[in-house]
């Protein structure tokens, strides 16, 4: 009896481990074939069995960007003295939320339609609560998502940020919860559906792999969402961070560009943690060894020009 025992115990542990899917993900190391999906730090993955990840209809900058001539440092913060990218981000307020997919994919494509309009005035910020209230069975949630899966959610059509405050939150979809105006008096006043609003548009999105490539793309037409282990970023506090590990990537930021310190190459990065962390809101890593995994999971999606 005890034998027996033991082995019905025994052949539970081994089925635990193999169905176990946080063991599988854990163990992903940097050179295994990215997933579409991640999850954020300590919550679930969110997995799209099947989902398309690239629509591209045109040239890419890949294919026609002479690598050669690429500068050795580019920064859309800063062109010619000019700031083309849009307001810093927060995704963990007013509650944490691991929504940093489509805030990584989002700010691109704000960023994008900056440059596209050549830094007019006024920024245009798209509602990311609006893609956390009706993409989930798409994009993804609070417990994760994809850069990808925001791009091709965006491809029918995204509000403008002051639509829709961000709440940090997974809330039904409805016209309330697409874009709303309120009415006083204040403390008990009433909210409705605003039926006069613009919505913008998505393109094309692929991803895109290796380092001149993903320069060339930022290059030729703005900033890119890109995956990377956050273990690192969370005591970061500024300069160029060199460490490479771990790489089990596990947040999405943006790239809009790249530099060079003291023979160092870098990526210059944004966070979605507020102004307050890193170099306002920024980080530097280094540049060509795919320190983190930021160069494993690297994806681009384009505005569709309305204006």
């Amino acid at each position: 009896m005890r034998v027996s025992l033991l082995i019905v115990a025994l052949l539970a542990l081994v089925a635990g481990v193999v169905a176990s899917p946080h063991h599988r993900h854990h163990q992903q190391h940097k050179h295994s074939a990215p997933s579409p999906s991640i999850s954020p730090r300590g919550t679930k993955v969110f997995h799209r069995p099947g989902q398309v990840l690239r629509d591209v209809r045109g040239p890419e900058p890949k294919d026609y960007v002479d690598k050669a001539s690429l500068p050795k440092s580019w920064d859309w913060r800063n062109i010619s003295g000019q700031n083309l990218v849009t307001e810093n981000l927060n995704q963990h307020i007013p509650v944490y939320c691991g929504s940093c997919w489509a805030h990584g994919s989002m700010s691109s494509i704000a960023d994008r339609i900056k440059i596209q309009r050549k830094g007019a005035w006024p920024d245009i910020n798209l509602a990311i609560q609006y893609i956390l209230n009706c993409g989930s069975d798409s994009a993804g949630s609070c417990d994760g998502g994809s850069a990808e899966g925001a791009f091709a959610f965006a491809q029918n059509g995204i509000p403008e940020a002051t639509c829709l405050q961000y709440e940090a939150n997974d809330n039904s979809c409805s016209a309330i919860n697409t874009c709303r105006n309120c009415v006083g008096p204040p403390g008990s006043g009433t909210c409705f559906a605003q039926k006069n609003f613009t919505k913008y548009y998505v393109d094309q999105y692929s991803d895109i792999q290796g380092v001149e490539n993903i320069m060339a793309e930022i290059y030729a037409r703005g900033p890119v969402a890109a995956g990377i282990d956050a273990t690192a970023l969370e005591t970061y506090t500024g300069g160029v961070l060199t460490v490479t590990q771990p790489a089990n990537i596990d947040h999405i930021v943006s790239i809009v560009g790249w530099g060079e310190e003291n023979g160092v190459k870098y990526w210059i990065g944004r966070n979605s943690w507020g102004s307050y962390w890193g170099e306002g809101g920024w980080f530097r890593l280094i540049r060509g060894v795919d320190a983190l995994g930021i160069e494993d999971m690297v994806s681009w999606g384009t505005p569709k020009k309305t204006w």
